[in-house]
């Protein structure tokens, strides 16, 4: 499959992406679920009708972010990721590391606040400026 992904992307021709997701559909057909489920007029279930699947507008409010902190990753990338969940409406998760008090008042804003046994900030103002508290328990070393 590498060699036809390779190919695909080398000569940028349809017929061969073509080829490279027929050969990853079958190596997965018996690995995931999605490669389990037969929909539609050749499989077991029935294709489901359009106006019965949720818009992406509402699923996409459920995306989240896992927990990373400010100092694993730039303080760029950790706004980044607040702004793109703010605009699709969906939540970013602070991590342990927290985040800047100046971010609370705008779209950079992470929407869950992790709090960690002994972390140095967690003030009534971090608390009070999340949609949501994650408070880790225990940490292994």
């Amino acid at each position: 499959a590498m060699v036809a992904l390779q190919h695909a992307a080398r000569t940028n021709a349809r017929e061969a992406y073509a080829e490279y997701s027929k050969l990853i559909d079958a190596a997965n057909a018996a690995v995931t679920i999605r490669g389990l489920l037969r929909i539609g007029n050749d499989g077991v279930l029935p294709e489901v009708p359009i106006d019965e699947v949720e818009p992406a507008a509402n699923i996409v409010k459920r995306f989240a972010t896992g927990a990373m902190s400010l100092g694993s990753i730039s303080p760029e990338t950790h706004e980044a990721l607040a702004k793109a969940l703010n605009s699709l409406g969906g939540k970013s998760n602070t991590g342990e590391g927290g985040e800047d008090p100046n971010r609370f008042a705008d779209n950079r804003r992470s929407a869950i606040k992790q709090i960690a046994s002994g972390r140095f900030g967690v003030t009534s103002n971090y608390l009070a400026n999340a949609d949501e508290l994650q408070i880790k328990m225990a940490q292994g070393a």
